[in-house]
């Protein structure tokens, strides 16, 4: 019997603490992650209500159904998450991994990547476009790259920075 107790105790605690206690749980956990965790861990929250996050150049906050919130930050690297399109795009200027929808989804693409100050490829080959439409790109802080995506003949090049406050969102790059 005690033993019985020993867990029907913390089940039905859950359950009478709801999602209130599981959002603290999620948010000291979500503030113990890496960048690139954190933000794996966004996309598995894609427009489930779950939480809310957003990717800011220096740090990912997030931001749970009980008002708790967490932040992650991110100091040596540069999220790039960029949404290539055809006809669909949204405004948007730092990444919101939980609601940013692009029209590509699950679309496989050549791309190519060049350092502005080098000219150097610092990547090329075929990239695949995630459930959200977006490719994340962990690139190095304080630099300029050319990006080239090309998908059934279309081409689309822009050159992203990763500076101060640039912008994590891209949903600029139109392939034509």
């Amino acid at each position: 019997m005690e033993q019985a107790m020993k867990y029907l105790i913390p089940t039905l605690l859950l359950a009478l603490g709801g999602g209130q206690a599981m959002a603290s749980v999620d948010a000291q956990a979500f503030a113990a992650l890496s960048p690139q965790q954190a933000l794996e861990q966004s996309h598995q929250w894609h427009r489930t209500g779950e939480a809310s996050v957003k990717v800011m150049p220096d740090a990912i906050h997030a931001e749970f159904t009980d008002g708790t919130k967490a932040r992650v930050a991110i100091d040596d690297e540069f999220l790039l998450s960029i949404a290539p399109y055809e006809q669909v795009t949204h405004g948007c200027t730092f990444h919101v991994p939980t609601g940013c929808q692009g029209e590509m989804v699950n679309k496989a693409m050549m791309v190519e990547i060049k350092d502005t100050q080098t000219n150097e490829v610092v990547q090329s080959g075929m990239v695949k476009t995630q459930q959200d439409g977006f490719i994340d790109f962990w690139m190095p802080k304080n630099g300029r790259y050319q990006f080239t995506f090309t998908y059934q003949g279309k081409t689309a090049t822009e050159v992203l920075s990763t500076e101060g406050n640039s912008r994590t969102c891209i949903t600029t790059m139109q392939l034509i």
